[in-house]
């Protein structure tokens, strides 16, 4: 099969090769998916250049992010058939730990990576078990599946299930450009609440407005807790969905009103930063890391998206080919929404 293969980690987006490599063959309970495509991940481009934190063994195929149809399965497989639409989940957990058990499948300590730990979607064919993947919805396109999954499952983590966003309130995103920013505008919006994003390009933030947003604030011209409290009649927002970190996790948290709850799934702006923890407890203000959903939540949006109430934004499209011109687009910052690469 073709297949977009790193040999070695490089800064260097031709350090991605379009070449051929072995089909891979399913075991015993597992599924060959044929992928018509894949959204391009932060997780790609920080494991291109090792810096993931785990180690792949080259050469490697990436590709957190994949949607096909079953073309085989293997011994034992009752759950599916050839033809089903399915998205594999990015963590490929063991099942029988505690935290699966208790349905916390997202802190499984045994997972592979999808992608990272085994090889991804950035081929014609991947393999995975038949527990790992979840029906997409007759309907639902392959770009708009693979756009959406993973960042509306991650913003509803982190909104619905750990911040526990109620109509009304105020709350802010960040990234607000960004596939899960610019989902999480719409689960905030859908929810009930008054949005606040927050962008540093005054265009993303106008594409945020088409997406419900109430209300902007352009970081790079403006402090978010200043302008957040000026927009909240001095009280601060309820709730924030963060992912950049370094000195926006600061002005964010700066942002928050007593009793506010704060989502925080990314660091790529700075991963260790200086707290006044004095706030903390005289605010009554809690902080929560996330940004692992489950295979409830991505059956939760998928449905969502079908019944089009949530809707992916998709920047641009490229072929498998052209991985490493989409790697290049995504680590320019220049784009609104996601990366897709079609077959």
């Amino acid at each position: 099969m073709k297949a977009a293969v790193i040999h070695d980690y490089g800064a260097g987006f031709d350090t991605i090769k379009y070449e051929d490599v072995q089909t891979p063959v399913p075991d015993s309970g597992e599924l060959l998916i044929k992928v018509h495509a894949n959204a391009v991940n932060h997780c790609d481009t920080d494991l291109r250049k090792g810096l993931f934190g785990v180690a792949s063994t080259m050469p490697h195929v990436m590709g957190v992010d994949a949607v096909g149809e079953i073309v085989h399965v293997g011994e034992g497989v009752s759950e599916f058939q050839p033809g089903d639409r399915v998205a594999p989940h990015f963590m490929l957990t063991c099942g029988v730990c505690r935290d699966c058990i208790d349905g916390r499948e997202n802190l499984c300590a045994n997972a592979e990576v999808l992608g990272v730990t085994v090889w991804g979607g950035y081929g014609e064919y991947l393999k995975c078990g038949q527990h790992h993947v979840v029906p997409i919805p007759d309907g639902l396109s392959w770009v708009d599946a693979v756009a959406g999954q993973v960042p509306f499952a991650t913003a509803w983590e982190a909104l619905v299930e750990v911040a526990a966003i109620r109509a009304g309130e105020n709350v802010l995103v960040t990234a607000a450009g960004g596939g899960v920013g610019s989902a999480g505008v719409q689960i905030a919006k859908l929810a009930g609440a008054r949005v606040i994003a927050a962008a540093g390009d005054d265009g993303k933030l106008e594409r945020a407005r088409e997406l419900g947003a109430d209300e902007v604030i352009n970081y790079r011209k403006e402090h978010i807790g200043e302008v957040a409290r000026a927009l909240t009649g001095g009280r601060g927002v309820d709730v924030c969905l963060e992912m950049i970190g370094g000195d926006i996790l600061v002005q964010s948290i700066d942002a928050l009103a007593a009793g506010a709850r704060l989502a925080t799934i990314g660091a790529h702006g700075g991963e260790r930063v200086e707290l006044d923890f004095v706030e903390f407890f005289r605010k009554h203000i809690t902080v929560h890391g996330c940004g692992r959903s489950t295979k409830a939540q991505v059956i939760k949006v998928l449905d969502l998206m079908a019944r089009g109430k949530l809707k992916p934004v998709v920047h641009k499209t490229f072929g498998l080919d052209e991985a490493g011109a989409a790697h290049e687009l995504m680590e320019s910052r220049n784009f609104f929404g996601r990366m897709v690469l079609t077959r």
